[in-house]
């Protein structure tokens, strides 16, 4: 028999068809229940019996209940009176087959059943997917996605790929309560709450211009390692007599003065020595032009927009380039702009003409910093016993707002810890199987779980149901897994330790038992 479940690579088309052929031919359940699975996409047999018993066995009647209409698979099937032409390549059934099951006086209402779709008054099963909203962060962007707990961590970077124009290899979705996960997670098995927080974070990389003076030797400027924020802040925001200028060495491989300027220039002793002693040097690698965008929008943030405007007037063979900036009380200023062209002399003037004017500048500033410090010194003379005096009642102060912050701060924890078990408990509530009846025909087992609390949970299960949905069910009533366990009255048997693929009856819990829930140390 071919498993139809498994055959992908058949349409539905094809194997609706074949299904109003195998119910004529009068096939075994087992045939006919992986028909059913692989035309509707239910994945539990138990749901599968359910829905043929709900129409009376009547199996095109099941398929159309549950396959929409309008795929255009089944519509026009749905108007024929007679069954479909068998294919060549099958002998149509016998009449002993169509026969075996029911008595000649009603072989042909069997018949007529099975090829008449059943009216929509009629009672069908339909599957609602539960669907999960995510609100994803990227920087100054957030993101709402909605799916269905069927898909996979990886079709939510499809569609963030799309939304923020960043590649799925170059994304990094953070913020599972479960940790990280691979694309190929299914969101079913995180048993996430129906709202989810999460954020996308980007590999980073500032091309820092370092690594190409590395090429020509040991003997180069140190760059600061950072920002050029932090660096600015380095340089111009320190105390007066700490204050340095800034230089920006801008580098572009694709300039010919590249090689010269840093082999003889920005490579030799004296040029090395001067920069390390009285400035800030900050390098940037703008060969490419996403890095020369990036920094043209980081110096219009920090030095507005005509020193951004100064650096996009410069032509690639004019590069390198070495910015001299001096901080200032309102604005930072370009003090000299130094292009590849140059000596190593005409380099260290250009370099000694910025310090007279920075030093001019930290002089006065220098003065105005301790005349400042003078009224500073006297207010806090005057300010110091009345800060004695309140240092007590502030610390007070303080330890009670920390107390109180701190139990604000497990308030919250412990409900988003409950929020998050409630919504674990509604999810695994919801992805169990509907309880079998006791006239099913079915071999069911009756389960009796007594709680800590001495109340007592009641249901029923088919004796294949595998231990993972009892599990399931014991977690959905408040008692998971990870914090109690599942035993036996007599014999004593811890049951949670059994394998969770194994079924009721291959765990001796058939046809009734009596468990009871204890809590692990």
């Amino acid at each position: 028999m071919h498993n139809f479940a498994g055959n992908h690579s058949h349409s539905r088309e094809c194997l609706f068809f074949s299904a109003r052929y195998y119910f004529v031919a009068n096939k075994p359940l087992k045939q006919i229940l992986e028909i059913v699975l692989a035309c509707t996409g239910i994945d539990n047999i138990a749901e599968a019996i359910t829905l043929l018993e709900l129409n009376n066995w009547d199996l095109v009647a099941a398929i159309n209940g549950v396959i929409p209409q309008e795929n255009g698979i089944l519509q026009r099937y749905a108007s024929q009176t007679g069954p479909p032409t068998a294919p060549a390549a099958a002998p149509p059934p016998p009449p002993a087959a169509v026969s075996a099951s029911t008595s000649p006086s009603s072989s042909s209402s069997s018949s007529s059943s099975a090829f008449c779709p059943v009216p929509p008054a009629r009672h069908i099963v339909e599957r609602q997917p539960r669907m999960l909203n995510f609100h994803v962060e990227y920087r100054t962007r957030a993101i709402e996605v909605v799916l269905e707990e069927a898909s996979t961590v990886g079709d939510i970077k499809q569609i963030l790929e799309t939304e923020l124009q960043v590649p799925v290899s170059k994304m990094q979705l953070k913020g599972w309560k479960s940790g990280d996960v691979s694309d190929s997670t299914v969101l079913r098995s995180l048993h996430l709450p129906k709202n989810t927080s999460l954020y996308v974070l980007t590999p980073d990389i500032a091309p820092c211009a370092g690594t190409s003076l590395s090429r020509y030797g040991d003997c180069h400027p140190v760059f600061y390692i950072g920002s050029l924020e932090a660096a600015s802040q380095e340089a111009f925001y320190g105390k007066a007599r700490d204050r340095k200028l800034l230089a920006i060495y801008l580098h572009n491989d694709d300039s010919v003065l590249s090689n010269v300027f840093c082999s003889q220039m920005m490579c030799a002793d004296s040029i090395v020595s001067y920069l390390s002693q009285n400035f800030i040097t900050w390098a940037w690698d703008v060969t490419k032009e996403a890095n020369k965008a990036r920094l043209l929008t980081m110096c219009t943030r920090h030095f507005g927009s005509v020193v951004a405007q100064t650096i996009r007037t410069y032509k690639t063979d004019q590069f390198p380039l070495l910015l001299i900036v001096m901080g200032k009380r309102t604005s930072n200023e370009v003090l000299n702009v130094i292009q590849g062209n140059t000596t190593v002399d005409e380099l260290m003037m250009r370099l000694m003409g910025a310090m007279e004017i920075f030093t001019a500048q930290q002089q006065e500033d220098i003065r105005d910093e301790d005349e400042r410090e003078a009224r500073e010194m006297v207010k806090r003379e005057q300010d110091e016993a009345y800060r004695l005096s309140l240092e007590a009642d502030r610390k007070k102060r303080e330890a009670q707002e920390r107390e109180e912050a701190e139990q604000v701060r497990q308030e919250q924890i412990r409900k988003e810890q409950e929020e998050e078990r409630e919504a674990i408990r509604l999810s695994l509530e919801q992805a169990l199987p509907p309880e079998p009846s006791e006239d099913g025909g079915e071999r069911i087992s009756k389960l009796r779980i007594r709680t800590p609390s001495g109340e007592f949970l009641e249901r029923r299960f088919l004796g294949t149901t595998r231990l993972q949905v009892l599990f399931d069910f014991v977690a959905s009533k408040g008692y998971p897994s990870d914090e109690f366990k599942l035993l036996t009255t007599f014999p004593r048997r811890n049951i949670t330790q059994l394998e969770p693929s194994g079924t009721l009856l291959e765990a001796k819990l058939f046809p009734q038992e009596t468990l009871f829930l204890e809590a692990k140390e």
